[in-house]
């Protein structure tokens, strides 16, 4: 669940709502169509109407949720993640219990909830150089705002790529004396 989170960027209700035809292996995408929300075992729309989005599955995540479905088959209406007794979790349940139990065992700050996963996932994706636009698309935000007044100090080091920009598009080298570069 947590690798499944973290990669995918998901919302708790969004994830515990997750069923297997959410999954497209061979497409290698996730169509988030549904939530629980809090206090609920009841598949509801997302919030707003950008929270259903399609998100690219990462490898690392396919192959967890594939071994996932083998130790733990999909419950009849296709719930990927459930208790015990084949139901869906309510957000206090895993949210608290499980994943508290988690990050105390793991030695982690008492303060690191199972959003901090979404964090994590909106981080990696900007670091990597992703349009705000496009980090605020898989997230299901309405509009990039909040993306950057999350997130904006931790995007690239933007002097950098503007040096290797405007060098690459005038032929020169990193680190080529422009004495040495070709003409453009």
């Amino acid at each position: 669940m947590v690798l499944t989170q973290a990669g995918l960027g998901l919302r708790l209700g969004e994830l515990l709502a997750l069923r297997v035809q959410d999954v497209d292996f061979a497409a290698r995408l996730v169509r988030i169509e549904w939530q629980f929300a809090p206090q609920s075992r009841v598949r509801t729309v997302p919030k707003t109407p950008r929270s259903r989005r399609i998100v690219p599955l990462p490898q690392v995540v396919a192959d967890a949720l594939r071994a996932h479905m083998e130790q733990f088959p999909p419950a009849d209406d296709g719930t990927l993640f459930t208790t015990r007794f084949a139901g869906p979790y309510r957000h206090d349940y895993h949210g608290t219990l499980i994943f508290g139990v988690a990050v105390r065992k793991a030695g982690l700050p008492d303060s690191i909830t199972t959003h901090d996963l979404r964090h994590h996932y909106a981080s990696v994706l900007l670091m990597q150089g992703e349009s705000v636009i496009t980090v605020a698309e898989r997230l299901g935000h309405e509009n990039a705002t909040l993306v950057l007044s999350t997130y904006g100090h931790l995007m690239p080091d933007s002097e950098e790529r503007t040096r290797r920009a405007v060098d690459e598009a005038w032929g020169c080298a990193p680190g080529v004396p422009q004495s040495e570069a070709q003409p453009f």
